[in-house]
């Protein structure tokens, strides 16, 4: 795939602000959209980019989703100016030469390219016979064309978009694309709405939880993420608004009472462009049938848009974790309490998650709750992490003994390998075989993008994290991550294009302050970088992590008082209550004072404190880079050199 920006060099000659802006906003667009299709960056050539693929058919959904996310931001955003791209495709061999990739099929893709129109798309015939019979969009022929340099006339195809703009009969500000035609099966399962006379909101949360799981073990539908869905809903949004702001084709949307030992379900599927009904059912049957109602959803769901389930993928969606009703039922108020994730919400959904295994000892979700709620506990720093492993460790053995298909098992023994034994290979099997498991569970591919980027694996991180965020959208975490991952990259205008984005969800936030503080001192702009370290410190009332970046801000911009001020606080509370010594780490980095930092990373390692992997890659300790010791404190920490991580 070859793609390139229409206009660069005259909007560069009027405003080249302007135009560095838009550069920098469309490669964060094109790689977290091509990211989530397969699309691996090659190289970049001034304005323009060069992706290679694994499939065409992907490649097409790519570009299409590129294109239409464009369409809508400019839309959106008529004073930042139009961004408009050209996207030219082809495939065939070629051939890897340090780090490019030559040969025919790139100069034909690289010629097809100018052939497209502003924010369209050319394809060559081999690639439009390779996708034509699963495409939802319009191809044209535009006929044999002689291309520059290559022998014989090539035939090429323009795919056809729908148009956006005024609408001259509605009157409406804009049309934008219907997500039906470019995202033929993603999806978004909104939250059940709670029809029983007392507030169950446990039981409807859990249930849109599980069948957002169960739909998403089918690996030809793309299912928007719960934290999303729900961030959707909560607009109050239309459901064609809910659609569009989600990108989806279509959405699931239903009801759920129950009473004595009986829940009717009411559900239904709905086409965003028309609006229409694809498919609906009601089911009233007894409660001991929930899994059935569920699997048979999904089932129907994915025959509505002709997604053929593979037999294992069936077979899955028709199991049932347990046969005891009041065991599910515990179990679902645990997850509950363990999403609100303060102390004393996760003790009670231990409570309730051990309830769950004495009534059913062969419940292996239940066991991957309480380890959950553990490792939890440990990330607030209400439990050591030599207390944390020897509770996990034994539940999750447990649970994959009981049942080995439950990628939310892999998915904590994954963290368990990486964080406490160091296992990295191991763990990047365990997340591998998650996903596998799980194709759209965002949450684990977030895991993994960390795993690979704290490995000094960015390319793979970031499209990671971008298929994360094409499934969870509106996640503040995945953001999150992603920001620090284009820091690690050295990518600092898009980690703080990831951060306002952030902001834009939750104006408090937070990790998005100390993120973006740590983009503007990278480039320089100490005052910039201190007055959002300092806005993170107010947001969280002395917030011991924010704190320290803080005092780090204080140290790279020379201001040593005030950052040795706030350390010596740091190292005081040390004695009084548990602070992680990473974060004092942290903290002296900023004063490059190397013995202090080396000191407090050691105690970090020999703590277990998690934040230790990160030293590879995090910017904070660049001053080390090449000092002996910290060298040696990456060997012990089991950091595997980087030609170990599998493709």
């Amino acid at each position: 795939m070859f793609v390139d920006m229409v206009g660069y060099t005259r909007t560069s000659k009027a405003s080249e602000p302007l135009a560095l802006r838009q550069l920098a906003e469309q490669r964060t667009i094109l790689r977290s959209a091509l990211g989530a299709y397969g699309g691996v960056e090659i190289k970049t050539m001034g304005d323009g980019s060069l992706f290679r693929f694994e499939s065409a058919l992907e490649a097409l959904q790519g570009a299409i989703a590129v294109q239409t996310r464009l369409r809508d931001r400019n839309l959106a955003n008529p004073e930042s100016g139009t961004i408009l791209l050209r996207i030219g495709l082809h495939v065939g061999e070629v051939v890897e030469s340090g780090g490019d990739i030559l040969g025919d099929a790139v100069n034909i893709a690289s010629r097809l390219e100018p052939l497209a129109e502003p924010g369209g798309i050319c394809l060559s015939a081999a690639v439009a016979e390779m996708v034509r019979p699963k495409l939802t969009v319009p191809l044209e022929s535009a006929g044999r064309i002689a291309l520059r340099n290559v022998d014989t006339p090539q035939e090429v195809f323009r795919v056809t978009l729908e148009k956006s703009g005024p609408s001259r009969d509605s009157g409406e500000a804009h049309s934008r694309t219907s997500p039906s035609k470019t995202e033929p099966h993603r999806i978004a399962i909104l939250p059940l709405t709670n029809l029983a006379t007392s507030p169950e909101d446990y039981f409807a949360d859990g249930l849109t939880e599980e069948l957002t799981s169960t739909v998403g073990r089918a690996s030809g539908l793309r299912v928007i993420s719960r934290s999303s869905s729900e961030s959707a809903r909560a607009t109050g949004k239309t459901t064609r608004e809910i659609g569009h702001m989600l990108g989806v084709r279509s959405i699931v949307e239903g009801s759920v009472r129950r009473t004595e030992g009986r829940i009717r379900v009411s559900v239904q599927l709905i086409d965003v462009a028309s609006d229409e009904q694809l498919w609906s059912q009601q089911y009233d049957r007894e409660l001991r049938d929930i899994f059935a109602i569920q699997s048979d959803i999904a089932e129907r769901i994915a025959e509505a848009l002709r997604v053929r389930l593979l037999p294992d993928e069936k077979s899955w969606i028709e199991r049932r974790p347990t046969e005891d009703s009041k065991a599910h039922d515990l179990y679902l108020q645990g997850r509950f309490h363990w999403h609100r994730g303060t102390e004393d919400e996760l003790k009670e959904a231990i409570r309730l998650f051990e309830r769950a295994t004495a009534i059913d000892p062969h419940y292996a979700l239940a066991y991957v709750g309480l380890a959950d709620c553990y490792v939890a506990l440990c990330d607030e720093g209400c439990l050591d992490p030599d207390a944390t492993f020897a509770k996990v460790r034994p539940l999750l053995e447990r649970a994959l003994e009981l049942d080995d298909q439950v990628p939310e098992a892999h998915a904590t023994m994954a963290r368990l390998q990486q964080d406490y034994l160091r296992d990295w290979a191991g763990a990047g099997e365990r997340y591998r075989r998650a996903m596998a498991l799980s194709p759209n569970w965002s949450i684990v591919c977030h895991s993994y993008a960390v795993h690979l980027a704290q490995q000094g694996q960015l390319d793979k991180a970031l499209r990671e994290i971008a298929r994360a965020e094409e499934v969870d959208p509106y996640s503040l975490g995945i953001h999150n991550c992603a920001a620090a991952i284009y820091l690690d990259a050295d990518r600092y205008e898009e980690s703080i294009g990831e951060c306002r984005r952030m902001l834009e969800i939750d104006p408090l936030s937070v990790p998005a302050y100390t993120k973006l503080g740590k983009a503007l001192l990278q480039l320089g702009r100490a005052s910039d970088g201190i007055a959002a370290m300092e806005k993170a410190v107010e947001i969280s009332h002395g917030g011991l992590l924010a704190t320290s970046y803080l005092a780090f801000a204080y140290g790279i911009a020379g201001r040593r008082e005030e950052a040795l001020r706030l350390v010596h606080d740091l190292e005081a509370g040390a004695d009084g209550r548990y602070i992680s010594p990473f974060n004092v780490a942290i903290a002296y980095a900023g004063l490059k004072d190397r013995d202090a930092t080396l000191t407090w990373l050691r105690r970090a390692y020999e703590s277990k404190a998690s934040a230790i992997t990160t030293i590879r890659v995090d910017r904070v300790f660049s001053f080390l880079r090449n000092d002996g010791e910290f060298l040696e404190l990456q060997r012990q920490i089991g950091l595997p050199p980087l030609e170990d991580e599998p493709e």
